[in-house]
């Protein structure tokens, strides 16, 4: 069973008056210290700005059950959102002061990410502002954690404005087994704590802590920096290569002929999709085994990579892809701008666990009825932020002349897992392994026409609290693929024809 995570907060060292913000890469990693504070704080209130069945959404039953009976037991006062959206910083603060909240205690407030993308920086500092203000006046300790993918937009604001908080924390997801605790400041009773990085590891159910700075492989000091391991498939054919390079005729036979190697550069090919797995697999022990000085490059050789790929292989451990259509010179360049850098990010901690990165594309594409386009929806979700790739689910609105009907001989979707449904007065189209400002292309290849001539608006919803909302929406507003004529032909309104009982015009051939 899922239990809490490792916390800083210990109720006897907590300031009073104060403010301490949290960020969580996802929900699991929020709920887990929610579990373990409510536990040891005198809290008198728990307030979360989403509804309670989408902040469960997707977690175990277990997880949810322990989180559950926690509040009901430890915390005096429980508010959750209801149904609808927030529309602004400003509107919560006022929400926020309208609760009654005792004197001398401890609250959480839990908050969605998705309310800072369209806030400015000093409608963040303002409402960190209005809480600590709240603090003062009921000499309360106030706990501001907030969630989600975009949680880098409110980083910027506290970092850079200390005096805001009394400290600031960010956890983030490695793996589902793995996270990093990164102390900004933390501030205590006995003074303040400077910054910090502990790495958690999730076993037997208990958080242990383990060393994050890899052991020296050997041969650490060799000075190779100046060679080039490449695979011969990852070389154009005809191409003369430097006697820098040392080459082997695979991937495989280059990884097996690596001995001493310590700061060289490794370039590997790709040229097939299906073969992204395994490759992914040999640049995490590559990078295990040579450690963090080796730099290790992907050469494309065939347009094979989605922007997923590259997501898995980023987390493997590779420093760079050369794209296909790329100059062999260009790539070069590349790897020399490598020199003297060191790969800092943190790995998975287990194969298994890289490959659960490795998202593989659903079979089904294209248009399918609304109920099984929320329940895929639904059920993608968790696996596509797991794996930290982005995706949208678009919604465009039909123009009233035209029939829904006709916008599906408009579009065509080819990439496998990308699908579309209709409502009564929309088309809804959700895009997995899509980067946000690739959606106008993405767009582009799908209709024949350009959006903005066929239809009356496009909404873009890329944070999960959002596309669960709107779901709902296309819940109610559903069509049935056997309601779908009859619903359409309500529509049609017949044009009257024109008279024709004279010629307008008659078509004569000239004469020369």
């Amino acid at each position: 069973m899922p239990q809490s995570l490792k916390n800083t907060d210990i109720k006897e060292k907590k300031l009073s008056s104060s403010i301490y913000i949290s960020t969580f890469s996802n929900r699991t990693l929020l709920i887990g210290n929610v579990n373990k504070l409510i536990e040891n704080d005198n809290q008198n209130a728990f307030v979360c700005f989403s509804p309670l069945e989408s902040f469960i959404k997707s977690l175990e039953d277990e997880f949810i059950y322990l989180f559950k009976s926690n509040l009901s037991k430890y915390c005096e006062n429980i508010f959750f959102a209801k149904n609808k959206s927030i529309t602004s910083l400003k509107s919560l603060a006022n929400d926020i002061k309208k609760l009654q909240f005792k004197k001398n205690k401890s609250i959480t407030i839990t908050i969605p990410d998705n309310i800072f993308a369209t806030s400015s920086e000093r409608d963040v500092i303002s409402f960190i502002k209005e809480l600590r203000f709240l603090s003062i006046e009921k000499n309360a300790t106030i706990n501001l954690f907030i969630y989600g993918r975009d949680v880098h937009l409110i980083k910027k604001s506290v970092t850079q404005h200390p005096n805001l908080c009394a400290g600031y924390t960010n956890y983030q997801g490695i793996d589902k087994n793995t996270y990093l605790e990164h102390i900004y400041y933390w501030g205590l009773n006995t003074g303040m704590s400077g910054e910090s990085e502990t790495y958690h590891y999730l076993n037997n159910n208990a958080p242990k802590r383990y060393d994050t700075v890899q052991a020296q492989p050997p041969h650490s000091n060799l000075d190779d920096e100046d060679t080039i391991y490449i695979s011969k498939t990852a070389i154009e054919y005809g191409y003369k290569i430097p006697d820098t390079m040392i080459c082997a005729p695979t991937n495989s036979e280059l990884i097996s002929s690596l001995q001493a190697v310590s700061k060289a550069a490794i370039v590997l090919s790709c040229s097939d999709q299906s073969g992204v797995s395994q490759l992914g697999i040999q640049t995490y022990q590559l990078r295990q085994q040579h450690g963090q000085n080796v730099k290790i490059i992907i050469k494309e050789m065939k347009p094979c990579l989605r922007y997923a790929d590259e997501m898995y292989l980023l987390q493997a451990g590779i420093n760079l892809i050369v794209h296909f259509g790329t100059r062999f010179s260009r790539m070069q360049s590349s790897i020399e701008m490598l020199k003297g850098q060191r790969f800092t990010r943190s790995l998975p901690s287990s194969v298994e666990d890289l490959l659960s990165f490795h998202s593989e594309t659903a079979t089904v594409k294209g248009f399918i009825n609304a109920l099984d386009f929320i329940n895929y929806t639904k059920s993608f979700l968790p696996q596509l932020e797991a794996v930290q790739t982005q995706f949208a689910l678009i919604k465009l609105e039909c123009l009233p002349n035209i029939n829904v009907s006709n916008y599906l001989s408009m579009c065509s979707i080819q990439r496998e897992g990308d699908i579309m449904t209709i409502s009564r007065n929309s088309m809804y189209l959700f895009l997995q392994g899509v980067r946000i400002n690739d959606l106008a292309t993405a767009l582009h290849n799908i209709f024949k026409l350009p959006i903005q001539d066929i239809f009356l608006s496009e909404t873009s919803f890329t944070s999960i609290g959002r596309i669960e909302h709107e779901l709902q929406h296309i819940e109610e507003n559903s069509i049935d693929i056997e309601d779908f004529s009859s619903y359409e032909s309500k529509k049609i309104v017949t044009l009257p024809t024109i008279p024709q009982s004279t010629s307008l015009a008659i078509h004569k051939p000239l004469d020369f």
